[in-house]
């Protein structure tokens, strides 16, 4: 009894120290960043993955309590949605945020001028450019008929909000969404647009110190930024991943290799990668349906495409069914994001050149099938019936019995082509898909009377 009791004090001893040099590790590592200055970096478009990681990049700087979380900004725009839970997370933040346009070349464009004037400090690089916020599709072009006044209007009366909330001008805002007015970083400092122009980060910090914000509506004065400790925030594998599905085109190319793995699979059972391929293509294409703002109409096309030439290639057609597939895949591809959710960002949509190149290769396979229907056919009538007995075929489909259980019908390959055959049961098992059968005599309608290949 006192040893089992000796053993238990032993081990809850051992668990209280173990739990106690966790908790001083999370304390200590709480308290290394407490006071820093964190650093979030958003280059390339507004999408769900730069949404997820400033709201992470926020929540991380909140716990911690950083002295200020700098959000370097490079974007040409991006998705509606994604960029208005961006503003709301700046806004809501309880750190200081500083979104810095950089670097020089760079520009906070379309949904980008929100996030900047959403910003407790709207700081630019020299050499940067902000503005062009007139709601436009992701191939550039404007949003017709009624909801480009619609999106106009919410656009306006948003970075307005915005504009009036953080003490900027409402004027050029306006501007920015209606009439699309894009300004360098010195115009921007004089119209009051930004609060400062800095060279590099650290010029970004030292005048930002002694400035005071307001902080969910309590007055904070910035200071000792300069010799903070800085810390970078990098985005999680999930989001380079949901980053990487964010783009149409790779999501268009996994749908694709979706539909050719899982084709391969039906017309060859058992080969297992090009299935195992196709099912994870489907996984992730599913999986960037739900980050993109999908036109379902798009989608359609796109799968009736894929239907398409899966007929073409079972029941040839001479390249008709091939045909409407390539067009679908076409029409579909250029319709498969709705861009009237995209704030500019140009070539946030499915690329042209790329749709092409596949049509193409679509295309030629189509017509190589077509050669191939064609070459067959003429061979069978050069061959004639008496050529197709002894030789050998491949089951494709599975032989059913009749009634009486005398016979069996199913489909094999021969000489290219898919014919009708039966075996007879009386005298040979019921082969099964993939075995070889040797052509014994050509029957009425051209049915194959087929025997098992010995030498198989």
């Amino acid at each position: 009894m006192s040893k089992f009791y000796f053993r238990c004090l032993r081990l809850t001893l051992l668990i209280s120290v173990l739990v106690g040099c966790l908790v001083s590790v999370a304390v200590s590592d709480e308290q290394s960043d407490l006071g820093t200055v964190m650093i979030a970096n958003v280059d390339g478009p507004i999408s769900p993955a730069t949404d997820d990681y400033l709201r992470m990049a926020i929540e991380n700087a909140e716990k911690a309590r950083a002295r200020l979380l700098v959000v370097k900004l490079n974007t040409p725009g991006g998705l509606l949605t994604s960029m208005q839970s961006m503003v709301e997370n700046i806004l809501q933040s309880k750190v200081p945020v500083m979104v810095y346009v950089s670097p020089s070349g760079g520009g906070a464009i379309s949904a980008g001028v929100f996030i900047t004037l959403a910003g407790h400090l709207a700081v630019m690089a020299p050499g940067t450019t902000i503005g062009a916020a007139h709601p436009v599709t992701g191939s550039g072009q404007d949003v017709g008929g009624d909801m480009r006044e619609k999106l106009e209007n919410f656009a306006v009366s948003l970075i307005k909000a915005i504009s009036e909330q953080r003490g900027r001008n409402v004027r050029w805002a306006e501007q920015a969404v209606r009439e699309s007015v894009a300004i360098t970083d010195r115009e921007a400092l004089d119209e009051n647009v930004i609060d400062y122009i800095a060279s590099d980060l650290s010029r970004a910090l030292a005048d930002a110190e002694g400035r005071t914000i307001t902080v969910n509506g309590n007055p904070v004065t910035l200071k000792d930024l300069r010799e903070a400790p800085q810390r970078e925030i990098e985005m999680t594998l999930r989001q380079q991943v949901v980053a990487v599905l964010s783009d149409p085109n790779i999501a268009v190319l996994l749908g694709l290799g979706a539909m050719v793995g899982i084709a391969i699979e039906l017309f060859h059972p058992g080969v297992i990668l090009p299935g195992v391929v196709g099912v994870i293509c489907l996984i992730l294409s599913l999986t960037a349906a739900q980050v993109l703002p999908i036109n379902f109409g798009g989608l359609a096309l796109l799968l009736l495409g894929g239907a398409f030439f899966v007929v073409e290639m079972m029941v040839p057609s001479f390249g008709i069914w091939g045909a409407a597939g390539i067009i679908c895949f076409v029409l579909g591809s250029i319709y498969f994001v709705d861009t009237d959710m995209i704030w500019g960002a140009e070539g946030f949509t499915v690329d042209r050149l790329m749709v092409g190149s596949i049509a193409a290769v679509a295309g030629m396979l189509v017509l190589a099938v077509v050669y191939l229907v064609v070459k067959t056919g003429k061979r069978k009538v050069e061959i004639g019936t008496a050529g197709l007995v002894g030789q050998l075929g491949s089951v494709r489909t599975e032989f059913e019995a009749n009634a009486a259980g005398n016979f069996a019908k199913g489909k094999v390959h021969v000489f290219g082509e898919l014919w009708n055959a039966r075996i007879s049961l009386e005298n040979f098992a019921l082969p099964k898909i993939g075995d070889t059968v040797r052509v014994q005599q050509v029957g009425e309608g051209m049915v194959l009377t087929v025997v098992p290949d010995e030498e198989a």
